[in-house]
C-alpha cells in the first residue's frame, strides 16, 4: 500500500528530507549544506544526499538491513562525533514522515497507510539509533585505548627518569668509621 503511494515521488521525497535534515544545523551551515556540491568541502551535505534515496527506498520496500542503508549508517557515524545528543542525531529520521506528507500527503487515502508510514519510520529510527550507538561506543573505545597508551607512555618515561637519577650510596671512608657518601 505504502509503496504505491510513494511510487514516482521518491526523488521529491528525498529532496524534501534533505531540506528538512539540513535545517537541523545552524542557519549559516544550512545555507552551506544546500549550496556547496563539492563532497570534500561539504561532507555532511554529501552524506545527506547519499543517505536520502536509500532511506526512501527502505521506507517504500519495508527493508531495514544495515547493508542497504550504508548512507544512513555513515551519516549516523558522522553525527556521533558531532556535538549533539542521540536524540538530536537520530531526530532527522522522523523528518522523513514530514517529507512524505509534504510531497504525497494527498495520496493517503486510509488511516492504515498513515499508520504503516509511522511504523516503518520507527523501524528506520531504531536502525539509525543502533548505528549511532555503535559509533559512539567505538569512539569511546578508541579514547580509552588512547588514554591507556598515554598512561603507559608516562609511566615508562617516569621509570627512565628515576633510573637515571643517581642515588648516593652510603659507604665508609678508608681511614675512619665516619660514613660518607660515595659516588
Amino acid at each position: 500500500m505504502l509503496a504505491r503511494i510513494l511510487q514516482g515521488k521518491e526523488d521529491a521525497i528525498a529532496g524534501r528530507w534533505i531540506e528538512l535534515a539540513s535545517a537541523t544545523y545552524p542557519r549559516e551551515t544550512t545555507v552551506f549544506l544546500k549550496g556547496e556540491r563539492d563532497p570534500f568541502a561539504n561532507p555532511v551535505g554529501k552524506m545527506l544526499r547519499d543517505a536520502s534515496r536509500p532511506l526512501v527506498r527502505a521506507l517504500s520496500e519495508d527493508r531495514y538491513e544495515l547493508e542497504s542503508l550504508e548512507g544512513l549508517v555513515e551519516l549516523m557515524r558522522l553525527r556521533s562525533v558531532q556535538d549533539m545528543t542521540a536524540a538530536q542525531a537520530v531526530g532527522i529520521v522522523p523528518l522523513l514522515r514530514s517529507a512524505v506528507i509534504d510531497v504525497v500527503g494527498d495520496r493517503f487515502d486510509t488511516a492504515g497507510a498513515v499508520e504503516e508510514l509511522g511504523k516503518r519510520i520507527e523501524r528506520l529510527m531504531l536502525v539509525s539509533f543502533d548505528a549511532f550507538v555503535i559509533s559512539r561506543e567505538r569512539m569511546y573505545e578508541i579514547r580509552m585505548a588512547e588514554r591507556e597508551r598515554h598512561s603507559a607512555s608516562l609511566l615508562r618515561r617516569a621509570e627512565r627518569v628515576l633510573a637515571r637519577t643517581e642515588t648516593p650510596e652510603i659507604g665508609y671512608g678508608c681511614h675512619d668509621d665516619n660514613p660518607v657518601a660515595v659516588r
